[in-house]
């Protein structure tokens, strides 16, 4: 003998008010990544900005040039007071981009470091590099300046170009 099951009809009700609640859900979830998706400006080719900059914190420039967006920058230097004039100092550069094109990218960055009134220091200029269409990638760069120079620093005049 074979026993019919038959469906509530509450049953496809509950299955409705379960796939809306999970919509919900999702879309509760994802919206902060879309926010944060919608912070980046799309700047014509090359980038060039003055910004203010505080030695060894990461600054977020947030932007996308024909599809390579430029993550992030910092510049690592001694502490000031280990700093003597008349001295070099060596400093690090750390660079992350995102190619989020199909077709790889040449990156160009050069960072013009000025006083607090805005007067040129001194200039680092990246090697060019290669990035990969739909890759991350974090570049370290370093240079050798006179650590007056390197004291001074109150702002950052950035240059990003990208080429194909």
């Amino acid at each position: 003998m074979t026993r019919e099951c038959r469906r509530h009809p509450s049953s496809s009700l509950l299955r409705l008010i379960v796939s809306i609640a999970t919509a919900v859900a999702a879309a509760a979830v994802s919206a902060p990544a879309l926010a944060q998706g919608s912070d980046w400006r799309v700047v014509d080719n090359p980038y060039q900005e003055d910004i203010e900059y505080i030695l060894g914190t990461a600054y977020p420039p947030q932007i996308e040039v024909e599809g390579v967006r430029w993550r992030s920058f910092e510049i690592e230097a001694p502490d000031s007071a280990l700093l003597i004039d008349g001295e070099d100092a060596e400093i690090g550069v750390v660079l992350e981009f995102e190619n989020r094109r199909t077709k790889s990218a040449r990156i160009l960055v050069i960072l013009l470091l000025e006083d607090a009134d805005g007067n040129p220091l001194d200039r680092i200029e990246a090697k060019q590099f290669k990035l990969a269409g739909g890759r991350l990638k974090e570049r370290t760069e370093t240079a050798t300046l006179p650590a007056a120079n390197v004291k001074a620093v109150r702002r950052v005049y950035v240059f990003f170009e990208v080429t194909n």
